[in-house]
């Protein structure tokens, strides 16, 4: 099986020196896509209005396969 780094922005660079194993781009997509959230609930505090958390997949050879972005936006209502 192929491994995928999954390069993450949120504020600044965190790069996968690591990697994991996906079947195909489609698998480590969906491994992308599930991993925002988790990180949001770590990393977001209550007065963290704006903040956006980019997931960018690449492959073996560092070539970006595959992105994904979670935006939270929040707003008072009076």
């Amino acid at each position: 099986m192929p491994t995928f780094f999954f390069d993450i922005h949120d504020g600044k660079w965190i790069y996968d020196d690591v990697g994991v194993e996906c079947e195909n781009i489609a698998e480590a997509g969906r491994h992308a896509k599930r991993t925002l959230p988790a990180i949001a609930l770590d990393n977001i505090s209550q007065d963290d209005e704006h903040h956006a958390i980019t997931v960018i997949v690449t492959d073996n050879d560092r070539r970006p396969v595959y992105t994904a972005s979670l935006i939270i936006i929040g707003m008072m209502i009076s």
